[in-house]
């Protein structure tokens, strides 16, 4: 069964922000992640352009530069613990090797979408 479906994919990001390493600011009683907004809005650039490519190209055209989006998420993880952190425990390794069709690419992208919007509205900052 997929990981992603258009029925789970937006609790899930929710549930994955929730769980991220974070701290709390005693102070005001906010949580501060580890993560900043600028990591996961590097993340979501690097699927946005594949999300508009996918509404104009097949997907045949497009799996080279899924492989290769699977390297950046690598490359991106080994750089900083807490892009490592949000990688495994949204399971995007795996959800990237699942792509298999126009449809699981742009729900991944959506999946990204909500996974920077959820982090935002738990109060991720920069």
């Amino acid at each position: 069964m997929a990981i992603l479906t258009d029925d789970n994919y937006v609790d899930k990001a929710e549930n994955v922000i929730k769980s991220l390493n974070h701290t709390k600011d005693h102070r005001n009683n906010k949580i501060r992640f580890f993560l900043t907004t600028t990591k996961i809005r590097n993340l979501l650039n690097l699927t946005s352009n594949l999300f508009d490519e996918s509404k104009v190209r097949e997907y045949k055209e497009l799996a080279d530069k899924i492989a290769y989006l699977r390297v950046q998420f690598v490359y991106q993880s080994g750089r900083e613990t807490a892009v490592k952190d949000l990688v495994k425990k949204a399971e995007i390794l795996d959800i990237l090797k699942e792509i298999n069709n126009k449809e699981s690419l742009q729900r991944f992208c959506r999946y990204m979408e909500a996974l920077v919007a959820y982090f935002r509205f738990y109060g991720g900052k920069d």
